[in-house]
C-alpha cells in the first residue's frame, strides 16, 4: 500500500490576521507594565517582530503611494523605525515591547489588504 498524503509546506507563510496582531499588541503592551522581562514578554517580542517582517514590505509599498506628501513621509519613517525596532537587541525589555507594538500597530494599518483596521 502506497502512502498517497503529500505535505504541502508554503515557501512564504501565510500573513497573520490583524485580529492576531492586534491581540498581540494589547498583550506586549500589559507585558511592558508587569513583566516585561518574562518568557511570555520574548515570545510576544518575537511575533511582534514577524509581524514587522511580514507587513513592513507592504506598508512601505503604500506608503510610497499615498498622495499627501506629509502623510507619505511619516509614514515612511513609521516602517523604517518598525524596522529597525525590530531588528534591535532588547536593551530595555518594557521599552522594546512598548515600541514594537507600536510598530506593528503601524505596518497593519498601511500593509493589510484594505488599510488595516488596527488603530
Amino acid at each position: 500500500m502506497t502512502n498517497t498524503q503529500v505535505s504541502h509546506t508554503p515557501a512564504t507563510p501565510p500573513q497573520p490576521r490583524a485580529r492576531h496582531v492586534a491581540d498581540d499588541v494589547e498583550l506586549a503592551l500589559v507585558l511592558a507594565s508587569t513583566s516585561p522581562g518574562g518568557e511570555a514578554a520574548d515570545v510576544v517580542r518575537e511575533r511582534l517582530r514577524g509581524y514587522v517582517r511580514a507587513y513592513a514590505g507592504a506598508a512601505e509599498a503604500r506608503a510610497r503611494g499615498l498622495a499627501d506628501g506629509r502623510e507619505r513621509d511619516i509614514a515612511l519613517r513609521g516602517v523604517a523605525h518598525a524596522r529597525a525596532v525590530a531588528a534591535d537587541p532588547v536593551h530595555d525589555p518594557a521599552a522594546h515591547l512598548r515600541l514594537l507594538a507600536m510598530g506593528a500597530r503601524m505596518v497593519l494599518r498601511y500593509g493589510s489588504e484594505g488599510g488595516g483596521g488596527v488603530r
